[in-house]
């Protein structure tokens, strides 16, 4: 992610309040994860996040035109301004290129993995933040609605509300989000090799706050990048 803020040119800008009603996918994936306990100490080692493991897919009905979803809905990528030929839907974001998942997170936790490559974001919008122009910036972390991670060259970026802090760590091409929608948490871990060909994460960010809203996995792609969902026993 670049020093500044994204925002349109093929970066970050704006969006609509479209909401969702709940699919029977997201209801299985939730069903999977343990029942909510609260005042439970959070995990912080990768076999602690794996307890809430969620299987998430993509939402191509989320999808701004210029992404292209394939690999069965877990990667989204962007090549250059090239249009997929796609129908306008309340749901779909107008000009940040940007897609969200069909999965939610409400009343529970949760976490995933993600593999990234090139300029991007990746992060968690509340499922009411806006996704058109009229409603002003839509990109992850550019509104209070929305956090988001990126590598920014040197450092990774920590977005939300438009305001971004620089986190000075090594590059990793796997990034672990980890949500408590209850409790009002956000991490975002690196995903490293451990010893044995074990794996370790380490804490890029955490944000605590307020969040009432169902919690949506999202991705933001800048050209000639992509993300791609791993699978629990990657």
């Amino acid at each position: 992610m670049p020093i500044s803020s994204p925002s349109t040119n093929g970066i970050m800008p704006e969006a609509k309040k479209a909401g969702r009603k709940g699919t029977k996918t997201e209801a299985k994936s939730a069903a999977k994860t343990p029942p909510y306990e609260p005042n439970i100490p959070e995990p912080n080692t990768r076999a602690e996040l794996m307890k809430y493991w969620m299987n998430i897919s993509l939402d191509d009905r989320t999808a701004q035109k210029m992404l292209w979803l394939s690999e069965g809905g877990t990667k989204v990528s962007r090549k250059s301004e090239e249009v997929c030929p796609v129908l306008d839907r309340p749901e779909r974001y107008e000009h940040s290129p940007q897609v969200l998942c069909k999965e939610g997170i409400l009343g529970s936790r949760g976490y995933w993995e993600v593999d990234c490559d090139g300029w991007v974001v990746i992060g968690v919008a509340c499922e009411n933040a806006g996704r058109k122009a009229k409603d002003g910036p839509c990109g992850l972390g550019e509104n209070d609605l929305s956090w988001g991670v990126g590598w920014a060259g040197s450092c990774y970026h920590v977005w939300h509300n438009g305001v971004n802090v620089e986190i000075q760590a090594p590059l990793s091409p796997v990034i672990g989000v980890y949500a408590d929608q209850p409790a009002g948490i956000i991490k975002f871990f690196l995903v490293q090799e451990g010893e044995n060909g074990s794996k370790e994460v380490r804490l890029v960010h955490q944000f605590t706050t307020s969040i009432t809203d169902r919690l949506m996995p999202g991705f933001w792609v800048g050209r000639n990048s992509y993300c791609q969902i791993r699978k629990k026993d990657q």
